[in-house]
């Protein structure tokens, strides 16, 4: 009788460590999917952002046409471009995890965005100057983003936008 309880207190502390041990895998596992989707989000949006034509240093070089009711004026296609911008951030922030370092930055980004279109559409004539703001800021957030995933690279806001792709090999 005492072997038989015996037997049966070892299998069932077997049996609970063995679930338990599964149980720790698989949140493990899920954590590591979890930090793995943040990070891919973010580098996503990192290459968003490089490659958007209103922020590159070139864009803002130029002048800026400023009539509203055209809808391929300089000034509409900025606008449009800032707020699809601030649509892709929100969408990388779905992807963080709840106790992220991301969050703060990537809030930053969106409100800087809203501060940009706000300013912008109060006073057309300083486009320019905000946009260059803009860029400034998302670069500045971008860099706290990296610090936070150091695995994540650094590219400045709108740095790809006029970047040739490198040449492929064919054979």
């Amino acid at each position: 009788m005492e072997v038989l309880l015996a037997q049966l207190v070892v299998t069932t502390i077997s049996v609970t460590g063995g679930a338990l041990l599964a149980l720790l895998i698989d949140r493990g596992k899920t954590r590591r999917n979890e930090r793995l989707a943040e990070v891919n989000a973010l580098r996503l949006l990192i290459a968003e952002i490089a490659s958007r034509r209103a922020l590159a240093p070139e864009q803002t070089s130029g002048p800026i046409t400023l009539d509203r009711a055209d809808p391929d004026s300089g000034f509409n296609r900025v606008m449009r471009s800032v707020v699809l911008l601030r649509k892709d951030i929100r969408a990388a922030r779905r992807a963080l995890r709840p106790r992220s370092g991301a969050w703060a930055p990537i809030n930053a980004m969106v409100a800087t965005c809203n501060v940009f279109i706000e300013s912008v559409d109060e006073e057309p004539r300083r486009i320019a100057g905000e946009l260059e703001l803009l860029r400034t800021d998302l670069d500045t957030l971008l860099r706290e983003v990296c610090a936070v995933h150091p695995q994540l690279e650094f590219q400045g806001a709108g740095s790809a936008a006029y970047r040739r792709p490198a040449a492929r090999f064919t054979a």
